[in-house]
Parts: C-alpha cells; sequence; structure tokens
C-alpha cells in the first residue's frame, strides 16, 4: 500500500466525519437554549434529575468504553491473542455492584460530588479533599489518553497532522459540554454510541468477508496461535490468565461503575432511583456486545493482516494505528465508511472527554471553591462551573501533546492509570462504607500508601516492562525484499530479579493490590489510633455487613449486644430520665404534658416478664402476669410510634395493642431517684438479653434513639410555651 494510498481519504469521509462533530455541537446549543438554559448548578451538573434509563445508560458505556477501547482492544487481539475477551466476564459484575450496593446509598444521600461522603463518613476535609484531588489528577491524565489515541489513528490515514486533530476534536467537545451542560453530554453520548456501534459492525462484515468467511477467519487465527482462552496459570507476572482477567479486571473496572465521579453524577441525574439502577444493570449487556465486538474486530485484522505485518513493515509506526490502517485499506473503494469509522473513534472519544470535563468542574466546584465561595448565588455558580469545563478542556489538549511522547497500547495506558489512580479512591469508599471502626487517620494513610505503591509500579512496569508476551508475526505475504519470507518469532523471557520482580507483575492487578493496600493499612492504622465509635447508618453497605455476619454469627451478636450497651446507657442520660428501671423491649416513648416526664411503652413479644409500674406508683407488679410467655417470633417494627400523652392516672398508662399483646407504661420522674443503684443494675442485667432480642438490628436501636430525642424535644418546647403564657396570664 503506498503512502497516496494511505492518506487517501475521500470528500464523502471529510463529510461523514464533519457531519458528526456538526451533530455533536448541534446537541449541544439545543440544550444551551431549552429548558432552564443552563442557569443553575443543578441543570448542568445534574440534568434537572430528569432522565430516563436508557439515554443514562448509553451515556455510561460511551463515557467508559472510549477510544482506548475501540482502538486498544484489536491491537491487543492482534498482538496477544484472544484471551482479553475474557475479561468480560470480570467487566460484567462491576454495574452489577454499582446498581445494586454503591449507587442507591449515594442516590439516597444526593450528593453533587462523591467526595462528599468521605467528609460525611470520616469527619474530616482532609480525606475528602484528598480523595478529590486524586480524581482530578487522574482525570486529567485519562482526558490526554483518551484524545490523543484518535488523533494519531487520523493522523495516520489522512494528511491532518496530529497537533491539528487534537486541537480541532479537544476545542469541539470543550465548546458543546461548557454551554450544553450534562444534558448535552447524555444526548451527544447516546448518538456517539450508536455511531460506535455502527462503524464496528461495518468493519466486522466487510473484513470477515474479504478474508473468507467465518470459518476462514477462525483458521487463520488459530493458526497463527491467537486462539486462546482460558489459561489457569497461577503466575501473577503472566500478562494474561484466567485469573487476572476474571478478579483483577473485576477491580479495575470497579473504580469506574462504583464510585467515579461520573457515574455517580449520571446515577443522581436520573428521575428515581429504580432508573438509575436499570441504566447500570442495562450496562451488564452492552458491555458484552461491545467488548465482544472489539475482540472480534480483532481477529478480523489479524486475518488480514497475517502474511504482512503492518507494524513490521512501517506501515503503521505503533499498535494504536493498526485498526485506522486496516480500515482505509478495507474500504478503499468504498468513499465516506473510512469516515465512518474515523467518526466512531471519536465519537468514543468525545463522550469520555465531556464527561470527563463536566465531573471534574464539578469536582472542583463542590469540593474545593465552594468551600470557600459558600455564598456566591447559584446562577454565578454555574457561570464559574461553566468556566472550569473550559479550563479544563485546555489542560486536556495540553495533556494529549504529553501523552503522544509515550509509547505502547493506549489500552494498556488507560488500563495502568485507571488501575493505580482508582484504586485508592476505591478502597476508600469501600474503607467507609463497610468497616465501621475506621476513622480519618487511617483513610488518609492507607489512601497515600495505596496510591503510590501502585502508581510506582505502574510507572516502572510502562516504563521498563522485563517482559514481552507477544505472539509471532510474518511478513511472508509482503512485497517488500528486505523483508520478504521472514517469520517474528516471540521474544523468549528472562527469569526475573529484584526490582523487575516488581515491575514484572501483570498490569491488570495493580489496581487489587492498591485497593488492598488501602483496606490494610487503613484498618491498622484506625486501631491503632483509635476506632470509630458511631457511623450514621446511611453511609454503611448494609448488603456487606450481613454477608460478614453471616459468615461470622458471633460478630454480628457481639456488634448487636455492643450497640445495645450503648443504647441503654443513652437512655440514663436522656433529659426527664435519670435511671433505667424497664423489664420490657420498648415498643414506644411519649412525653406527658403535664409533668414532662418520659413515658417508654412496654410489651411482653416472646419472653418471660413480669409487669413494671412506676416506683412513684409503688404498687407491686401483678403476680397473675409472672410467668407468662409467648412464643411469637415478631421483632418490634423499625418505626417507633411516638404521641403525647393529654392524661396521666396515678402517674401510669396502660393500653391494649390492637394485635392483642398487652402494653404497660413505664413513667420516669424524678421520684425514681430514691431507688436503690443495685436493684436497677440487677433489674437492666436480668432482662438485657429480652431487650436485645426484640431490638433486632442497629436501625431499630437508632430510631429509638432519634424518636426520644425528637420528643424530649417537643416537650420541652410545649413546657416553655406553657411556660409563656402562664406568665403573660399573670402579667395582664
Amino acid at each position: 500500500m503506498t503512502t497516496s494510498d494511505l492518506h487517501n481519504f475521500h470528500a464523502a469521509d471529510y463529510a461523514v466525519f464533519g457531519g458528526m462533530l456538526l451533530v455533536s455541537m448541534g446537541i449541544g446549543i439545543y440544550h444551551a437554549c431549552a429548558g432552564g438554559k443552563q442557569k443553575s448548578t443543578k441543570e448542568f451538573l445534574m440534568a434537572n434529575q430528569s432522565m430516563r434509563s436508557l439515554p443514562v445508560a448509553l451515556s455510561i458505556l460511551a463515557s467508559f468504553f472510549s477510544a482506548s477501547t475501540l482502538l486498544g482492544t484489536p491491537a491487543e487481539i492482534y498482538e496477544y491473542g484472544t484471551q482479553y475477551w475474557v475479561s468480560v466476564f470480570g467487566a460484567m459484575l462491576a454495574p452489577v455492584t454499582g446498581a445494586l450496593l454503591f449507587g442507591p446509598m449515594f442516590f439516597k444521600l444526593k450528593v453533587v460530588s462523591v467526595f462528599q461522603y468521605l467528609e460525611e463518613r470520616f469527619q474530616s476535609k482532609s480525606v475528602r479533599l484528598f480523595g478529590a484531588l486524586i480524581f482530578l489528577v487522574r482525570t486529567i491524565i485519562g482526558m490526554g489518553i483518551v484524545l490523543y489515541g484518535p488523533s494519531t489513528a487520523l493522523s495516520a490515514v489522512t494528511t491532518f497532522p496530529e497537533w491539528a486533530v487534537i486541537l480541532v476534536v479537544g476545542g469541539v467537545c470543550t465548546f458543546y459540554t461548557t454551554i450544553g451542560g450534562l444534558k448535552a453530554v447524555i444526548w451527544t453520548d447516546v448518538f456517539q454510541t450508536l455511531v460506535m456501534l455502527a462503524g464496528m459492525l461495518a468493519v466486522i462484515i466487510k473484513g470477515a468477508i474479504e478474508v473468507g468467511g467465518g470459518y476462514e477467519l477462525w483458521n487463520i487465527a488459530d493458526r497463527g496461535k491467537r486462539i486462546e482462552f482460558f489459561r489457569f496459570d497461577l503466575d501473577p507476572h503472566v500478562r494474561h490468565t484466567f485469573w487476572a482477567l476474571t478478579i483483577g479486571i473485576y477491580f479495575v473496572w470497579l473504580a469506574p461503575y462504583t464510585v467515579d465521579q461520573q457515574m455517580v453524577q449520571r446515577f443522581s441525574s436520573a428521575r428515581s432511583l429504580k432508573d438509575a439502577k436499570t441504566a447500570l444493570l442495562l450496562n451488564v449487556p452492552f458491555m458484552f456486545i461491545l467488548i465482544t465486538l472489539c475482540s472480534f474486530t480483532g481477529l478480523v485484522m489479524f486475518a488480514f493482516y497475517a502474511d504482512c505485518d503492518p507494524l513490521k513493515t512501517h506501515e503503521a509506526e505503533n499498535p494504536n494505528q493498526l485498526l485506522p490502517l486496516f480500515v482505509v485499506e478495507l474500504f478503499r473503494d468504498v468513499p465516506g465508511i473510512p469516515g465512518l469509522f474515523v467518526a466512531c473513534l471519536f465519537s468514543g472519544a468525545m463522550s469520555s472527554i465531556s464527561s470527563m470535563l463536566n465531573s471534574l468542574s464539578a469536582v472542583t466546584w463542590e469540593d474545593f471553591l465552594k468551600l470557600k465561595f459558600y455564598k456566591v448565588s447559584d446562577e454565578r455558580a454555574t457561570f464559574v462551573t461553566k468556566c472550569l469545563v473550559l479550563l479544563f478542556g485546555c489542560l486536556g489538549i495540553g495533556m494529549a501533546f504529553a501523552v503522544s511522547n509515550m509509547g505502547g497500547s493506549v489500552l494498556q495506558a488507560s488500563i495502568t492509570l485507571n488501575g493505580a489512580a482508582g484504586a485508592p479512591l476505591v478502597g476508600l469508599f469501600i474503607l467507609g462504607s463497610c468497616f465501621t471502626s475506621a476513622n480519618w487517620i487511617g483513610a488518609l494513610i492507607g489512601g497515600v500508601v495505596g496510591f503510590a505503591f501502585p502508581m510506582w509500579c505502574g510507572i516502572g512496569k510502562y516504563t521498563n516492562d522485563p517482559q514481552n508476551f507477544k505472539l509471532s508475526t510474518s511478513t511472508e505475504g509482503c512485497n517488500l525484499t528486505a523483508l520478504n519470507g521472514s517469520v517474528f518469532q516471540v521474544v523468549n523471557n528472562t527469569e526475573l530479579e529484584g526490582l523487575q520482580q516488581l515491575y514484572g507483575l501483570s498490569y491488570i492487578w495493580f489496581s487489587s493490590i492498591g485497593i488492598l493496600i488501602v483496606v490494610i493499612v487503613g484498618l491498622f492504622v484506625s486501631f491503632l489510633t483509635g476506632v470509630t465509635e458511631h457511623v450514621d447508618e446511611n453511609l454503611k453497605l448494609h448488603f456487606w455487613q450481613k454477608f460478614v455476619y453471616c459468615l461470622c454469627p458471633v460478630m454480628g451478636s457481639t456488634k448487636k449486644e455492643k450497640e445495645m450497651k450503648q443504647f441503654l446507657e443513652n437512655l440514663k442520660n436522656a433529659p426527664s430520665l435519670d435511671i433505667l428501671q424497664t423489664k420490657k423491649p420498648i415498643l414506644a416513648a411519649m412525653i406527658d404534658t403535664n409533668t414532662g416526664a418520659l413515658v417508654l411503652q412496654n410489651g411482653t413479644t416472646g419472653t418471660s416478664i413480669e409487669n413494671t409500674f412506676s416506683a412513684e406508683n409503688g404498687n407491686e407488679a401483678d403476680e397473675s402476669e409472672e410467668g407468662h410467655s409467648t412464643n411469637t417470633n415478631e421483632q418490634i417494627d423499625d418505626s417507633i410510634d411516638m404521641d403525647i400523652s393529654e392524661n396521666q392516672t396515678d402517674g401510669i398508662i396502660e393500653n391494649v395493642s390492637s394485635s392483642g399483646i398487652d402494653e404497660h407504661n413505664t413513667t420516669y420522674t424524678e421520684t425514681d431517684k430514691h431507688l436503690d443503684t443495685n436493684e436497677i443494675e440487677e433489674v437492666t442485667n436480668s432482662h438485657y438479653e429480652t431487650v436485645i432480642n426484640n431490638i433486632g438490628t442497629a436501625k431499630d436501636v437508632n430510631d429509638i434513639l432519634d424518636d426520644i430525642d425528637i420528643i424530649v424535644s417537643e416537650a420541652e418546647d410545649t413546657k416553655r410555651e406553657g411556660s409563656e403564657d402562664n406568665d403573660n396570664e399573670n402579667n395582664l
């Protein structure tokens, strides 16, 4: 193929590619003028929480499957074989984790920046800012990788210089993101996803026909030793094994689909939690389809170049140029299709870049600037976020020029970066949501170590990879005399020594290593510096707690006892409640408006108990109730009914519940102080297990405590208002 043929990009190709850019800009302009015209931060950053599940699903898919995937996956299959396709099974678990665990937690918290969670959980701005800073660095570098990939591809098949492509595409993407906000980003993602699928299908169908059909394609790939799916080698230094491509790749994709700002913004932009969860779950089949298409494209490309490797003939300078070179040669007689494919590549890049720009703007405003300029009006804040998009667009373009000096596959660069920089973020959120004992010191130190170590390994791997797993290629079918008949064999790997043992690890494991480091170091430091005593229920992953308690029931029992002790201690210190002498599970709490006394409503729910009357009344427990028991397994409801009792007879209120369970109320007032302390402790301890068994979860305990705080506050307000009314009457 001559140089003139290589750059034979027809007018129809330019028209298709230019049309894709114009449509993307048009969507941005439309959303800049429609609706609220992007005048509020809620609309600009959250799309007014009005999006349906399908566009959100396609937007998430397009954001995380960039040109790095479209270019890198076929190149990966071409050079290393079909093993990478197995990664689809590990990758598909990540959106399931996001949809069922992390996503609902963030949706209920209504956070704009995902790093607000870190501050609420660890009660530390330092942890929040650390997480946000890692995200900024990771995303800016990622923008450069994503933009560079298709730019070098287009410059390989057209007369356009690489720098001009970077400037044009980066500028267009920044433009429509700035004026159109998240809605423009989501709808351009939908359009660009369709373009990506159309481009990949066109290449696969035409390529398979060109090499003689699917059967012949498979035979050629098999002869070239490209067909290998399941390699169960336990050596972590092997580039791709079954374990690395299922377990390791799951942790690589865990960051984008669970705690990434881009995902959380889209998740929060949905109309409801159901729409948000559906959007993520739809990514499971979408991921399978897209990774399979990209992998099959790599097989088609190898079959086409089986006898003449363009990397050895220098028609392609690096693996990232293989696919665009293949497309131009494949469709040299079909004008417009190469343009469609180039549009496909840039659709993948632009969808990712626009998402990154919007999320960078959101994080910078919410986690940095807003802390200082919190009095700024919403309209002015929206203007600031738009300016931030412009700023980060320029930084992304500059980073693309820096990345152009790096070698290797953009897929490996992307996975290495996401693994090293994404790991501490995932680790921090796992540490906070799954391990309630972790404190902010442990989180901060664990995050720093978890970021530094994988990043060091990743840089060492990328710059000084001691192993080569590339499969052999041939130039026997080339017309170049100097290379005719040559077969390039696999380079034998030498034994690893010293730091090469570290740098030689498969790049896929870096993310798993980083996450483990954050969690282990974080828990260890937290243990040394003092564990966290209480964590809000909304900040926990309850599925994880249930899973741990199923594996180790003793832990669940110990935790419940600890929470119950804290609950009883808090009751002793509650206003208007100087001592605790309950012998029954608490069903409700009330305040007597006349005396301000706290009334706890008790009942018999599955254990032998005896009636407890107020010490003020001085009556003995009713003997007829002694030994009375029931065999019901029912637990009290999570919601605790509250009431303000209007009447009190002899200091005692007695009710019968609608369910037929006897209930007795015990009133505690200042006169209870004369009871013997030892007697109180004996009563409390003897019936401690009764209370535990009937308050089934930590949520029950917290609900009761919250309700007591509310009703005590209401009673105090009522009492104060009554005093004020009496004073006014006296004054009159």
